[in-house]
């Protein structure tokens, strides 16, 4: 008779712990879904391929604002998985989307954000620099990670950045691998002439380069962990310029 009892509680505690991996596996996919699989228009569907004719994502901005107006801009990497919405961190609470997502639910992929010094100038600001988590999984930012192997930026050197107002071609200038613990970020300078010496100190000591001789005033900077040689204080820094304007559709 116990061992019938101790059987049927075996056998509820196997079937009770079989239902609880079932909704851990359930939760687990809800919050990758919710951050790393973002459709640009979920409710349009513009343009069945997903794609305007000139290779941008077609956002539904109207939509993605009503979900949450601290959306700013969507970065897309063709031959990467990087497709997604950046948004803007406010100087109250600048690591709030870290983890967060879109949505602002509590979520460990977190979101790409743009760093709350620029939240002045957004996307235009001297160094628009963007963060986001290098997952696993291989989502969020992780492909910028691979932009330390000067073979892989060479094949993805173009980035793609829109915003409600306008559509950016972007190409990688360099690459980065810094200590974090060492090196801090760079969003100020005094004048042209300050943000032009840095510009070229970047390019002669960057582990990466791919355009010696750039010129802008702007530089977007996309960065993300590499989990390298510095016990977790690794990031890599993809920087790019504009190589095109047009008019958002």
């Amino acid at each position: 008779m116990k061992t019938k009892i101790k059987g049927r509680i075996a056998a509820m505690a196997a079937i009770t712990a079989f239902m609880a991996a079932g909704v851990l596996f359930a939760w687990l996919y809800g919050i990758h879904d919710r951050a790393a699989d973002v459709n640009p228009s979920p409710i349009s569907g513009a343009i069945e391929a997903g794609e305007a004719d000139d290779g941008f994502p077609a956002v539904d901005w109207e939509y993605w604002l009503s979900v949450n107006p601290d959306i700013v801009a969507w970065v897309t990497v063709p031959g990467t998985g990087v497709d997604y919405p950046v948004v803007q961190a406010s100087p109250d609470d600048p690591t709030f989307y870290l983890t967060h997502d879109v949505y602002r639910g509590w979520n460990p992929y977190g979101c790409p954000y743009l760093d709350a010094g620029c939240a002045d100038l957004g996307v235009v600001s001297p160094v628009a620099l963007m963060f986001a988590h290098h997952m696993n999984d291989g989502s969020m930012f992780s492909a910028f990670a691979s932009y330390s192997d000067i073979s892989f930026a060479q094949a993805h050197s173009e980035i793609l950045l829109q915003t409600p107002e306008e559509k950016m071609r972007l190409s990688v200038i360099a690459a980065d691998v810094v200590d974090s613990n060492r090196e801090g970020k760079r969003l100020e300078f005094a004048d042209d002439d300050e943000f032009d010496s840095w510009l070229e100190e970047l390019l002669v000591n960057a582990d990466v380069v791919l355009e010696a001789d750039a010129e802008t005033d702007s530089v977007k900077a996309f960065c993300t962990c590499s989990y390298g040689q510095w016990n977790g204080h690794e990031r890599t820094i993809v920087y790019a310029t504009e190589i095109f304007t047009g008019e958002a559709s």
